[in-house]
């Protein structure tokens, strides 16, 4: 009868063999600052498809304004607003920031039939945000909060800025 080793602690004895291994080992063969295959890999704007010469990367800039808050179930009047600007490559491929008066937010974001969807985990504030911009300029932008558990929703709309 052959002894079957489960699949666990084979898992632990890989594990613990790449632990043992010297640093230097696994470290020698980086090639130097600059020279790494990643460093030839193009920004984002240079890797768009041209047409007659001009990158497809676009960047769009809405003024937002939200005249509505809710936090959970309770809603009530704002003046909340701020800046979102959103760069697409024109590949698939779009980030966005929003700046209001407090802050300035990175986001990933995705573009598509005319709608902007904006995310942030921010897993080091605990304040995921996401955004949404429909074509008509319908706007949401919600916070979800841990401590204590809740959400915040803005209620409004942004317009290209002018």
């Amino acid at each position: 009868m052959a002894v079957r080793t489960p699949l666990p602690l084979l898992a632990a004895l890989a594990l613990t063999a790449c632990l043992a291994a010297p640093l230097a080992a696994q470290t020698a063969d980086l090639p130097p600052a600059g020279a790494a295959p990643v460093d030839q890999i193009a920004p984002i704007s240079d890797a768009a498809p041209m047409q007659d010469g001009t990158p497809d990367a676009q960047s769009m800039t809405f003024e937002c304004s939200f005249q509505t808050e809710c936090s959970d179930t309770d809603c009530a009047a704002s003046d909340y607003g701020g800046r979102l600007t959103v760069i697409s490559d024109g590949a698939g491929l779009s980030a966005a920031d929003w700046q209001d008066g407090a802050e300035t937010l990175a986001l990933a974001a995705a573009v598509q039939g005319g709608r902007v969807i904006a995310a942030s985990a921010a897993p080091e504030t605990g304040k995921p945000r996401m955004f949404s911009v429909m074509p008509d300029g319908q706007a949401r932008l919600t916070t979800h909060l841990t401590d204590p558990i809740m959400a915040i929703t803005h209620i409004g709309s942004c317009e290209v800025a002018r």
